[in-house]
């Protein structure tokens, strides 16, 4: 099995806002508060449009969670050093997701892990240290779906 036969498909929702999706009306914003800001913002953004930084924190903070983790794992199909502030980034939040809301796509991760595990270098890092540490998450997100 590989990556194209696994590749999650384009969903017509996907060309909808994500308040349209979810039927969600358009919050106060409150300048205080940075969170809010945010979540007014990504309610109005297509899904197509979510960037990695709202995935981190679409998964962090729990908030469309499914919808988080179905674009997270197409990026992370893509370029599997995805990363809003460091390399690696999507793949390590995505490992903190508790394995039931994964578990759908645990064969796509499979294989999308072992293929980092193959094919990702020291090359790619800014230091040893970066490169170990990621290799450390690709191992344990291994043991977690197996």
């Amino acid at each position: 099995m590989n990556k194209k036969d696994l590749r999650l498909y384009e969903r017509d929702d996907y060309k909808m806002k994500i308040r349209d999706i979810y039927q969600l009306p358009q919050g106060e914003v409150q300048d205080d508060y940075a969170l809010d800001e945010w979540f007014n913002t990504l309610i109005n953004k297509d899904v197509t449009n979510l960037d990695i930084f709202d995935l981190c924190r679409m998964i962090k903070q729990n908030i469309f969670i499914e919808l988080a983790i179905d674009r997270a794992i197409e990026h992370l199909e893509l370029n599997p050093l995805e990363g809003d502030v460091y390399f690696g980034q999507l793949l390590e939040v995505l490992f903190a997701v508790d394995m039931d809301k994964i578990s759908e796509h645990k064969e796509l991760l499979k294989v999308i892990l072992m293929d980092v595990k193959e094919n990702v270098e020291i090359d790619n890092f800014m230091s040893v240290e970066d490169y170990n540490e990621y290799k450390d998450v690709v191992e344990k997100f291994l043991t977690k779906i197996n």
